[in-house]
């Protein structure tokens, strides 16, 4: 490595270690912004009269800024989901040096081309400046499977950049790192549902075959049904409901009107209509309500699945949800919880973002090749 890229590495990692931005570092030099993104970029390097204050700013030796004294090792997680896909990079005494959001990165639903589009921008753009033979990385992709083609093709394409260590699999690897417990049942629900019973080593999957097959659980069904609704109520097949004047106000024209655009953005679009069936809930509308009740009931039902699966199902499981719509869960978990039979399930928010969960795996991953203790 030549010495413009040496010092453009050690540059950003001092930055980002320090919670600065290119913006501000330059603030405090004197300097544009472009000047710093240069240097980064190893298009150049600074005078010594600014490489002497950079050591100042950063309390550290010129020669930790210009020369391979940086023998920190990083750890890249990627968490993608049917909504969004959350990059972190963070160095081995676990400093968060960047985090990145973009969209949904599930093959399943945007076509493996977009979705490793999407994932080598994501990676390029939070890796600048740092070796990929520094990072070990783990992405749980929405889609990306645990086994089967997807998980083959994502990781032939992860194997190109050349990484220290990485693995890929399904975004449920990401949180059953998070959850860190040996016995539990796991639930997704987000755009769409899955629902996995951990025990041990021992992992079933319960329901999450993705739209076609699904009935409920999801923010795609639970706005699927808020639409069919609407459309029922319209056309004097079903009931009057206040979902009409929700959706058709959101819209800004009829529901009919608007039918192309379902079937033309798709899955994530309809899912973001789900919190009109919450909204009208709220204000007791029956319609509405029994959405959320036949959604809650087929989610119940694949939890209790997942509880007998267990050799004891009447000693206590904990119920660990992730996902956007279990962000409700002071609504939905006393209707879960009242449809539960013959299991003692303990329903509960899964604390912390899954992207931290994928981090963990990274870490296990360089464990596992250093046999070092990495907190």
């Amino acid at each position: 490595m030549n010495h413009r890229m040496m010092f453009a590495n050690n540059l950003k990692y001092h930055r980002l270690k320090n919670g600065f931005t290119q913006k501000q570092l330059s603030e405090k030099l004197g300097y544009t912004e472009k000047s710093v993104s240069k240097w980064e970029s190893g298009k150049g390097l600074p005078t010594l009269e600014l490489l002497v204050k950079l050591s100042e700013i950063f309390r550290v030796s010129t020669d930790e800024l210009l020369f391979e004294t940086n023998t920190h090792h990083y750890f890249l997680g990627i968490d993608g989901g049917g909504t969004k896909t959350v990059f972190k990079l963070v160095d081995e005494n676990g400093t968060t040096l960047k985090t990145i959001r973009k969209g949904s990165s599930n093959p399943n639903d945007i076509g493996m081309e977009q979705a490793i589009s999407l994932l080598d921008n994501g990676i390029k753009e939070i890796c600048l400046g740092i070796p990929y033979t520094k990072i070990t990385m783990f992405a749980g992709i929405s889609g990306g499977g645990l086994t089967g083609e997807n998980a083959k093709i994502l990781h032939r394409f992860f194997e190109k950049f050349g990484f220290f260590a990485f693995d890929n699999g399904s975004d449920i690897e990401n949180l059953i790192f998070l959850a860190g417990q040996a016995r539990c049942i796991l639930v997704i629900m987000g755009t769409g549902f899955i629902v996995y019973a951990i025990n041990g080593e021992k992992r079933q999957r319960i329901a999450g075959w993705g739209q076609f097959f699904d009935e409920g659980g999801s923010g795609y069904t639970l706005g699927k049904d808020v639409i069919a609704a609407v459309l029922s109520a319209s056309d004097g097949s079903g009931k009057d409901t206040l979902l009409t004047t929700l959706l058709e106000t959101h819209l800004g024209e009829s529901t009919e009107k608007h039918l192309a655009h379902f079937y033309q953005k798709g899955k994530q679009y309809i899912a973001e209509f789900s919190d009109l069936a919450f909204l009208a809930a709220e204000k007791e509308d029956p319609v509405a309500c029994q959405i959320l009740e036949r959604n809650m009931h087929f989610a119940a039902q694949k939890i209790q699945t997942a509880a007998m699966t267990f050799e004891n199902p009447q000693a206590t499981i904990p119920v660990l949800f992730s996902g956007g719509i279990s962000e409700k869960h002071s609504v939905l978990f006393p209707m879960i919880k009242d449809q539960i039979k013959n299991a003692n399930c303990q329903l509960q928010k899964l604390e912390g973002e899954p992207v931290d969960g994928a981090i963990q795996c990274a870490k296990t991953i360089f464990k596992k090749i250093k046999g070092e203790a990495i907190s």
